[in-house]
């Protein structure tokens, strides 16, 4: 039995990461199969066997109508196929501000709630009671708002291994002064651990439903 181990996902770091690194192919990812091995190597790090007993993932959903469908059908396949993943919902935000260059009012869209499901959960976590808490957290996230919560996991006697996405170890510098440990997302993390060419999902008639990498997503067996 290894050290009790809570992980904690930031979805959309993650899925930028993937994009920016050109690594979108492996997007039909199995989060709680990614998160095992990445406790592998933390536990190496730490010179600990790590047990995660439970994964935090934690998204916005996306407004566009076809996005939000691939999005839909991911989650569920995650929500089907993972035992101990936990989902966070966020949303997105429409704002407007005027354009430097023509005066115009523009419409974006801008995320919330990641951040914020996040840090909650990890303090969270951390301030059960000693018998019942995590005692290593694991985060995957490259965004530095997220210090804040690292420290205040920090403060209650909690490690936490930080686990930076493709593309994000910019951030190496900013976490090294507040985790515990600072590791990366590789290749292998990822390659290793698709999720099933199809997952299914009981239906309410008693029947099942397939669940397969939407349009456009590449199936597992040709990562």
């Amino acid at each position: 039995m290894g050290v009790r181990t809570a992980a904690f996902v930031d979805g959309l770091n993650l899925y930028h990461g993937l994009r920016d690194e050109g690594l979108l192919k492996f997007r039909w990812l199995d989060i709680e199969g990614m998160v095992d091995s990445l406790a592998a190597d933390a536990g190496g790090s730490l010179g600990k066997s790590l047990d995660v007993t439970r994964v935090v993932y934690c998204t916005s959903l996306v407004a566009n109508k076809q996005a939000a469908r691939r999005q839909d059908i991911y989650l569920q396949a995650l929500e089907q196929h993972c035992a101990r993943l936990e989902i966070r919902r966020g949303s997105y935000e429409e704002k407007v501000r005027e354009c430097t260059g023509c005066g115009a009012d523009v419409g974006f869209q801008t995320e919330k709630q990641t951040d914020v499901n996040l840090a909650v959960e990890m303090v969270m976590e951390a301030a059960k009671p000693e018998d019942q808490r995590a005692d290593v957290q694991l985060l995957v996230t490259g965004d530095t708002d997220l210090l804040p919560a690292v420290g205040a996991v920090r403060s209650y006697g909690v490690q936490v291994v930080v686990v930076a996405p493709p593309a994000r170890g910019l951030t190496r510098e900013a976490f090294t002064t507040v985790a515990s440990r600072y590791l990366r997302v590789r290749r292998r993390h990822l390659r290793d651990h698709p999720l099933p060419d199809v997952v299914l999902r009981p239906t309410s008639g008693g029947g099942e439903y397939p669940l397969r990498p939407p349009n456009g997503w590449i199936s597992p067996s040709d990562w």
